[in-house]
């Protein structure tokens, strides 16, 4: 095997034969305090039970979900995170929830020593504001992650699209161009 460059950039996994196909899942959970902030936490909490709940679902689907908990405790690694809010969810390298509305933590705020409020992400789900994202959304949010995008009606359309299919030509024989014809029978 070839020697890799030593880097942060790069990282090099061994993977076992039967773990590659298998597609993987990134949720990156980032937070500025899980301890105290009570955000933090219960979003912590749900993703915990959310996991669990999809875990059922996703192994038929040959997917595994790997989770980073990341721990933003600078301003310095807030900006290598491009953290704008916390708590932040991303899957697969995106917010699961980018247009994302804050209000006053009283539990940040009481951590903080300068003066004013922190803010912290509100969750909105079906027309409802959240302090902590609920399960439901976090499921669906997976699920969506794991299943390929495109759904078997586009499938089908998008090949309807690419022309005929082999057994409408042959259903159609040898008919002329005007659309006379049928069955070869």
């Amino acid at each position: 095997m070839q020697t890799f460059p030593d880097s942060t950039a790069v990282s090099v996994v061994e993977t076992s034969a039967t773990e590659y196909t298998r597609e993987t899942v990134t949720v990156d959970f980032l937070y500025l305090d899980n301890e105290s902030c009570e955000r933090c936490i219960g979003t912590e909490q749900a993703l915990e039970t959310a996991l669990t709940r999809v875990e059922p679902i996703l192994e038929p689907l040959d997917v595994s979900v790997v989770v980073r908990d990341i721990h933003v405790d600078t301003l310095a690694a807030a900006k290598a995170t491009q953290l704008a809010v916390s708590p932040t969810i991303r899957i697969n390298g995106r917010d699961i929830q980018s247009d994302y509305r804050e209000n006053n933590c009283e539990s940040c705020g009481d951590l903080c020593a300068c003066p004013g409020e922190i803010d912290c992400r509100l969750w909105h789900y079906r027309g409802t504001e959240h302090t902590t994202p609920p399960v439901e959304f976090l499921v669906a949010a997976l699920v969506q992650a794991a299943v390929p995008e495109q759904s078997s009606s586009d499938i089908t359309r998008e090949k309807a699209s690419e022309g005929i299919s082999a057994n409408v030509a042959s259903f159609f024989g040898d008919a002329d161009a005007s659309g006379a014809g049928g069955c070869d029978c």
